[in-house]
């Protein structure tokens, strides 16, 4: 019996391809939390608007991306080669939409093999080799229920509006256990009341909450303030680069700014520099100033393009959406 695996990168990739011998293993590799996910007809589609997206957004060379997520398309329409695909992925919001993606394309291209699902409520990349046979184990077939629910959401994400996607938690989500937390994740990555989304806030938070703390020393510990972490450096980067770059910046210190993974000296000098809050950041945190309001808003959300035209914000203590000003 041959197995296609299926799972969210290359760390969790490349443990389970020395753990489950004589496997195929296709990494998933998209930030789908980040940048347009738009609806399109078909997923060839979607990745020409995710490789402009990515290469654009510093994530590495053009060819290179789209070399690697061509590959990654050309591997799922190759899975019905399998005798069994089998699908690892984990409990936050990174994999949980890479998952919803996944199982949508299967919903549409049925197999007449086995596909199975391995859910974790851990990270499958800081697993120990001699763990992955028992998770193995606990392979189960995905059901119609799984799919149709996946299909629902996958679409919902990628409307022009935020709307749909909160419609989901008024569902019954139990099908993906993990889906409906990452649902409400995704809603703070909206603007909040303040302009803030929930990790912009955590950060000002923790660089005023500390006396001196370096970028890096912030982005672990904005780690540790998720239930379930999902957010890669290169997207906290960004986000960092964003507040401290601004034409009104929220955040002083920053050195070497944006982020310069080619350039060792320049990374250096970003991961130690040592942040504080401007003025504004300091109003803006408070609640006495909205973040919005100093900067232009261009950026996407799932379908969602977020402007001043099109600002969808999320209200966390009423768990609401606040549709743009009419």
């Amino acid at each position: 019996m041959t197995d296609l695996v299926i799972t969210n990168g290359d760390a969790a990739g490349e443990l389970l391809r020395r753990a489950l011998h004589g496997t195929e293993v296709l990494p998933w590799r998209d930030v789908l939390h980040e940048g347009p996910v738009l609806l399109t007809d078909t997923l060839e589609d979607l990745t020409v608007s995710r490789i402009e997206y990515l290469a654009g957004a510093g994530g590495g060379e053009i060819g290179a991306i789209e070399f690697e997520l061509t590959a990654r398309d050309r591997g799922l329409a190759m899975s019905g080669e399998f005798d069994r695909v089998v699908l690892w992925f984990e409990h936050d919001l990174y994999d949980q939409l890479q998952l919803l993606q996944v199982l949508d394309w299967f919903a549409d291209h049925p197999r007449h093999g086995s596909l199975l699902l391995v859910q974790t409520d851990d990270y499958i990349g800081r697993q120990e080799l001699e763990a992955i046979p028992a998770l193995a184990a606990t392979a189960a077939p995905v059901t119609k229920a799984q799919l149709d629910l996946a299909k629902r959401a996958w679409t919902a994400l990628r409307q022009p509006t935020p709307e749909a996607w909160m419609r989901l938690l008024d569902d019954d989500t139990s099908a993906l256990p993990f889906l409906r937390p990452a649902v409400i994740r995704m809603l703070e990555e909206l603007p909040g009341p303040d302009g803030l989304t929930r990790t912009e806030r955590q950060m000002l938070a923790t660089i005023e909450g500390s006396e001196s703390i370096t970028a890096l020393g912030l982005f672990m510990a904005v780690q540790k303030m998720e239930d379930s972490e999902f957010m890669g450096d290169w997207s906290f980067w960004r986000l960092l680069d964003q507040l401290a770059l601004a034409d009104e910046p929220l955040v002083a210190g920053l050195e070497g700014a944006p982020f310069q993974h080619t350039d060792p000296e320049l990374a250096k000098a970003y991961l130690t520099s040592r942040l504080s809050l401007t003025s504004l950041g300091k109003a803006v945190l408070a609640g006495g100033a909205d973040w919005t309001e100093h900067h232009t808003v261009d950026r996407w959300w799932g379908g969602t393009h977020l402007s001043e035209d099109t600002l969808w914000r999320w209200d966390g203590e009423a768990q609401a959406l606040i549709p743009p000003p009419r």
